[in-house]
C-alpha cells in the first residue's frame, strides 16, 4: 500500500472513531434522568416547628465556623477539577470548620451528574456536616434539578433538603445553629435563586419567586428574635446598587472589604425580596456566588452582602481571586465575622 493510501486509511479510521464518539456523547446527553420530587408541602397556616429542621450544636466556649465555597463548578475537566478539589481539601484540613456550605454552581456541563457524585464523595470523607445551594449551572446535563437534590439529600453528612415541592426551586431549607440547651443562636436559610428565564427582550437570569418569599417570611416569623443568614447563588438587584454606592463613596468604606472585577449579574427584575428582608428585620448577612471575580462584602441598609470567594480555577477565574469565605460566630457575643481566605 502506498504512503498516500496509508494516510487516507488512517484519516478515515480517525474520522470513524470521532463520529462514533460524537454519536455516543449525543446519545448519552439525550438520556434524561428524573429525580424523585420532595414530599414536603408548604402551607402558610402551618406552625413552624424548629424540631422538624436540622440543627448544629455550637460548643460552649468555642467559636462556630462555617467554611463557604463558591462556584466550584466541576465539569469533567480533569486538570481544573483536580485543582478545585485540592483547594477544597486544603481549606477544610486547614480550618476544620463546624459546617461546610456552598453558594451554588457546584457542577456544570457536560458531566454534571458524574462530577456531582465526585464532589459528594469528597465532602462525605471529611465527616463534617455540610450543605449546598444550587446555582444556575447545577442542573445542566442529563438529570433534572430534582435528581441533583436527591443526591445531596441522601448523603450521610449532608444537611441539604430539597424543601417544599409546591414552591419554586430545589433546596429551600433551614438549618439552625443552637446552644447546648437547643436554643437557636442563628438560623441559616438556604434558597434556590433558580436558573434562567425568557423575558420579553430575551433570555436572562431568573429571580426568587413570590412563593419563595412567602416561605422565607413564614420561617422568619416562626422563629421570632432569632437572627438569620441567607445563602443563595444569584445576587439580588440591590447588590448592584450597593456596589455603585460603594464605588461612589456613598457607603462608609471602612464597613466593607474585597473588590469587584466585573459587573453584578443579577436578574433584570426586582421581586421585592430585599424589601421583605428589611421589613422582617431578621437577616443580618446575605451570601451569594455567581460572579467569579467579585469579592466585595459591604454593609448595605443594615445587611451585610457578601460575595463568597470563588473556589478553584474551573470556568472563568482570576488566580488572585480564588479561595473560600470563612464565617465565624464568636463565642459569648454571637458577633459574626466574615473574611475571605485567598489561596
Amino acid at each position: 500500500m502506498g504512503k498516500g493510501k496509508k494516510i487516507l486509511k488512517t484519516a478515515a479510521i480517525i474520522l470513524i472513531v470521532l463520529a462514533v464518539l460524537v454519536l455516543s456523547f449525543t446519545v448519552y446527553m439525550s438520556l434524561e434522568i428524573k429525580g424523585e420530587p420532595s414530599k414536603s408541602i408548604f402551607n402558610e397556616s402551618d406552625v413552624f416547628e424548629s424540631a422538624d429542621i436540622s440543627s448544629l450544636i455550637k460548643e460552649e466556649g468555642k467559636d462556630f465556623q462555617i467554611l463557604l465555597f463558591s462556584d466550584i463548578q466541576l465539569s469533567g475537566n480533569i486538570i481544573s477539577d483536580q485543582k478545585a478539589l485540592k483547594l477544597v481539601d486544603q481549606l477544610v484540613q486547614e480550618i476544620n470548620p463546624d459546617f461546610i456550605m456552598t453558594t451554588g454552581d457546584n457542577a456544570m456541563m457536560p458531566f454534571s451528574d458524574i462530577v456531582t457524585k465526585k464532589l459528594i464523595s469528597q465532602m462525605e470523607s471529611y465527616q463534617i456536616p455540610w450543605g449546598v445551594t444550587f446555582g444556575n449551572h447545577d442542573s445542566e446535563g442529563r438529570p433534572d434539578r430534582t435528581w441533583f437534590g436527591n443526591q445531596y439529600e441522601n448523603a450521610a453528612y449532608s444537611l441539604f433538603k430539597a424543601g417544599p415541592s409546591n414552591i419554586q426551586g430545589i433546596g429551600n431549607y433551614v438549618i439552625n445553629i443552637v446552644n447546648k440547651k437547643s436554643d437557636p443562636i442563628y438560623s441559616l436559610i438556604m434558597m434556590d435563586s433558580n436558573t434562567n428565564r425568557v423575558y420579553e427582550d430575551g433570555k436572562d437570569y431568573d429571580y426568587i419567586y413570590d412563593n419563595q418569599i412567602s416561605w422565607y417570611e413564614w420561617v422568619v416569623k416562626g422563629q421570632p428574635e432569632v437572627p438569620s443568614m441567607l445563602f443563595f447563588h444569584i445576587p439580588l438587584p440591590e447588590f448592584k446598587q450597593a456596589v455603585s454606592q460603594w464605588e461612589n463613596g456613598e457607603i462608609d468604606r471602612s464597613s466593607g472589604f474585597g473588590e469587584n472585577h466585573e459587573d453584578v449579574f443579577c436578574a433584570p427584575v426586582n421581586t421585592g425580596f430585599f424589601d421583605k428582608i428589611k421589613t422582617l428585620d431578621s437577616t443580618t448577612h446575605m451570601f451569594n456566588g455567581h460572579d467569579h471575580i467579585n469579592s466585595l462584602s459591604v454593609l448595605f441598609e443594615g445587611i451585610r452582602m457578601t460575595y463568597g470567594l470563588k473556589t478553584g480555577p474551573c470556568s472563568y477565574s482570576e488566580k488572585e481571586m480564588q479561595g473560600a469565605t470563612l464565617i465565624t460566630i464568636k463565642d459569648g457575643t454571637n458577633e459574626v465575622i466574615v473574611e475571605h481566605l485567598y489561596r
